[in-house]
């Protein structure tokens, strides 16, 4: 089977790019071929079919450019000619079977939908965030979770300047969606719309904006084959992500002043980290350390030592990477419940649940693993085990070439 993966990059961005990845290895280890489809940039992981990779494109960077490139980057936002010339030469040339679109939000467009549409190859979409019903994908606005937009109404990013603070990155993302509503490009080209939540499928289906019978839940998955669980109950909770208001680190923080005897280490980077470094040195928080980003065997090292994970966000999380491989290093996981966390941590089971926002319930469920060293481990064992036998990347690849072979039939 020859399988067409698109995704705008191909390097190490983020969960949706690592899922890429591992899709395109584990396809060709399988004997199947994978053929890769993004943006040209100098951090690409290796590939034959780079040559047919789209120019690189920034759409962050306003500097220096005309008011003639920017509307022409605006308009490539709704529909990429560059893009589909691209996708159309690799589809002359390598002829797939079918293809597997990620996120290919503004830099390819769904302009490469329409390519695939003409070539008459079955298409599965993921989404990894809620970008065809709410502008800015979050969910997340002025510091509160928001659903004002439902699929709809995308005017309001542009009345809260939800995209980036601007009013006219807010305005283009509202054009853009509002396009995309109206031409329905998504559901005429898609085949089939893959989440990883129940969650985030009730949203797309509650809000109108998909037929149910078109969305599939497909979990995350989490390395478990290579990977040794360890169910000794170590000596620090361990946050590892953004270090952002969203992902609930000041509710974390608030909650260490009630657990001196805690130590708290924080993996990751964001905009809050400076601030959030300042509110521990101002509240005399020396159990609380800031480590910076961490990735490879040291990232691997917190995990296996830590006593529990900690993921205390306070926007929709969809299926967070960062509660599964918690699962496979045997860890318990304290989140909070909200968005599709609740659909992985089983209170009381797997880890515990709280309240988003409320750092006396984060306090008290930290207490409480902190205290008790049997329950630590029989939730890792409980965690482990929900790992293999569900969200194991095995478990993943074959869901995912039962829902292929489905689109050929």
């Amino acid at each position: 089977m020859k399988v067409l993966v698109c995704n705008k990059f191909y390097y190490p961005v983020g969960g949706p790019e690592t899922i890429v990845h591992d899709t395109v290895r584990e396809l060709n280890a399988m004997g199947h071929t994978a053929i890769p489809f993004a943006m040209v940039h100098p951090s690409n992981w290796e590939s034959d079919y780079a040559p047919y990779f789209v120019p690189n494109v920034d759409y962050t960077t306003k500097h220096g450019k005309s008011i003639g490139r920017l509307l022409k980057e605006g308009f490539d936002i709704v529909y990429s000619r560059e893009a589909r010339r691209c996708i159309e030469r690799l589809i002359a040339d390598t002829k797939p079977d079918i293809a597997h679109a990620h996120n290919i939000y503004h830099q390819l467009s769904p302009s490469i939908l329409l390519a695939l549409k003409k070539a008459g190859i079955p298409t599965a979409l993921t989404l990894h965030d809620g970008k065809l019903v709410c502008a800015n994908m979050l969910f997340y606005t002025k510091g509160k979770v928001c659903e004002r937009c439902a699929g709809k109404k995308f005017y309001h990013a542009v009345l809260n300047k939800c995209v980036k603070d601007s009013y006219v990155s807010s305005a283009l993302c509202c054009l853009e969606e509002t396009l995309h509503r109206l031409t329905r490009v998504y559901e005429k080209t898609v085949n089939l719309f893959i989440t990883p939540s129940q969650f985030l499928k009730d949203r797309m289906v509650k809000s109108g904006r998909l037929p149910e019978k078109t969305v599939e839940v497909l979990y995350n998955y989490a390395e478990t084959k290579n990977i040794k669980p360890n169910f000794t109950p170590g000596n620090y909770a361990l946050f590892m992500g953004k270090v952002e208001t969203f992902k609930g680190v000041p509710t974390l923080l608030k909650a260490a002043l009630e657990l001196p005897d805690i130590e708290i280490r924080i993996a990751g980077r964001g905009t809050y980290l400076e601030q959030g470094k300042r509110f521990a040195e101002e509240n005399g928080l020396g159990n609380a350390h800031f480590l910076g980003f961490q990735t490879g065997s040291d990232l691997e090292r917190l995990r296996q030592e830590a006593r529990f994970v900690v993921v205390p966000s306070e926007w929709y999380e969809n299926c967070p990477m960062v509660v599964l491989e918690a699962f496979s290093a045997g860890k318990p996981v304290i989140g909070a419940r909200i968005g599709g966390i609740p659909e992985l941590v089983e209170h009381g089971v797997n880890g515990l649940l709280y309240e988003p926002g409320d750092a006396e319930g984060l306090a008290e469920c930290m207490r409480k693993l902190s205290k008790d060293d049997d329950l630590v481990y029989e939730m890792g064992r409980n965690a482990r085990i929900k790992a293999e036998e569900k969200y194991s990347l095995e478990t993943y690849m074959q869901s995912l070439l039962d829902i292929y072979q489905r689109l050929l039939s």
